[in-house]
């Protein structure tokens, strides 16, 4: 059997191809669960080890079939890596990320390797991080990986996951007919240049910055969001306050260009789906243009997404961006890397954004309770910064990621501030 790549399965390899050229680290993220107690490094190995036996596609890598499509080559299980569990002991719990944050920062040992645990102990609580590579897993499917395993260990089931991707090398008029609709779109798009900040393309190093809110300030943040955006428009909402953040970053730093480019990445799949889906990338993107001169206008920023994105469902441009990207992968990667440039005139995004819905469920990762769970990724660079929300158990967190040189000290907690005050908005 034969795991075949999307379209959009190989633009992440792509990208993954391009952070490796850059800096040697491919495109990586790390989910982060903050326990309450002390995990055993020990017996989170052994069932580990147990959970993964009968799973070839942990340690596959990309090649290309006789028909030239791109699939993900397996091997026996007698071939199989072990699982990578690092712990690193800290006197104290006043900056646990670090350990973390160098994880992602660190190429993987192997081409097989593409999932490392990071436990950072400090006092009487845990942070458990996992490292993964986005060629196989994105962040929805790492958090269900996370909960199937838990699953795994609370009741001994080997869960039933999809695995199967035919190589739909047919119907080529219609993947056509959207690749044509999305250079369209693009060249729309590609009208005025995007406000993008100096990058260093040779900077190996990625930061981060943790913005967390309790449950009775994201309650606030959502009734916030439901008056002025309106009901389930909380990413519209959330967007926009991150574009006035960002905004005031670029202004300062006399920034120029006439508008702001954001792709945000979408996932339609439920809470069954995304836990029988859960490997490879099962997403697609809205692309959105604000002129920089209405940044700062809250109400205009709401309403112009709103109608982008309405406009965008109606032409229905995200499943034509999945079915243009099959027509992608008869390109070897930097050829994939040259299209897009050539399409988006280099001009990938101002920056990077996502708001990712939880699909961990479980109150409880190996006995022990799950406080908090948020995300580390890996911005590309360009445009390397990237602002990324998630929601865990009631609590939404924001995660400022950007690479070394992009911002100074006073830039990210500038942006760190602004962030934290939504929770305090009236």
């Amino acid at each position: 059997m034969k795991r075949y790549l999307t379209g959009i399965d190989w633009v992440i390899n792509s990208i993954d191809y391009l952070g490796k050229s850059q800096s040697g680290i491919g495109n990586v993220s790390e989910v982060i669960m903050e326990l309450q107690g002390q995990l055993d490094d020990k017996i989170l190995q052994k069932a580990l080890r147990r959970f993964l036996q009968n799973s070839p596609i942990i340690n596959g890598f990309p090649s290309r079939d006789f028909n030239l499509c791109p699939y993900w080559k397996m091997f026996p299980q007698k071939e199989m890596l072990p699982l990578r569990v690092n712990v690193k002991y800290l006197e104290s719990y006043a900056n646990p990320l670090l350990p973390l944050e160098r994880q992602v920062n660190e190429p993987f040992r192997h081409e097989r390797e593409h999932l490392v645990f990071n436990l950072v102990r400090a006092g009487k609580r845990n942070l458990l991080g996992l490292t993964f590579d986005h060629r196989l897993l994105d962040a929805r499917g790492t958090e269900a990986f996370l909960d199937l395993f838990q699953r795994y260990y609370q009741e001994g089931i080997i869960p039933q996951v999809s695995l199967s991707e035919p190589s739909r090398l047919n119907r080529w008029a219609e993947k056509f007919m959207a690749g044509r609709q999305v250079n369209r779109f693009f060249l729309g798009l590609s009208k005025s240049s995007p406000r993008i900040l100096p990058s260093y393309p040779g900077s190996r190093i990625c930061k981060f910055k943790i913005i967390s809110f309790d449950v009775g300030q994201t309650n606030h943040i959502i009734e916030i969001a439901h008056e002025q955006a309106g009901y389930l428009m909380f990413m519209p909402f959330i967007l926009a306050k991150t574009i006035q953040v960002l905004h005031h970053v670029f202004e300062a730093k006399n920034t120029p260009g006439l508008t702001y480019l954001v792709p945000v990445s979408i996932d339609t799949r439920t809470q069954e789906r995304v836990h029988k889906e859960l490997f490879f990338n099962h997403m697609s993107f809205f692309f959105f243009r604000i002129n920089a001169d209405k940044a700062d206008d809250f109400k205009f920023l709401v309403a112009d997404i709103k109608e982008q994105m309405y406009e965008q469902v109606k032409v229905g441009l995200p499943d034509a961006l999945r079915n243009a990207s099959f027509l992608l992968r008869i390109a070897s990667l930097p050829l994939v890397i040259f299209f897009l440039q050539l399409m988006s005139k280099k001009h990938f995004a101002s920056f990077s954004f996502s708001f990712v819905g939880s699909a961990y469920n479980s109150p409880k990762f190996m006995d022990e309770e799950v406080q908090n769970i948020f995300h580390l990724p890996r911005v590309p660079n360009p445009p390397g910064i990237g602002i990324f929300f998630n929601q865990f158990n009631g609590r939404l967190n924001a995660t400022l990621s950007y690479f070394d040189g992009v911002l100074s000290e006073n830039e990210v907690e500038r942006i760190a501030s602004e962030l934290n005050s939504i929770g305090n908005d009236g």
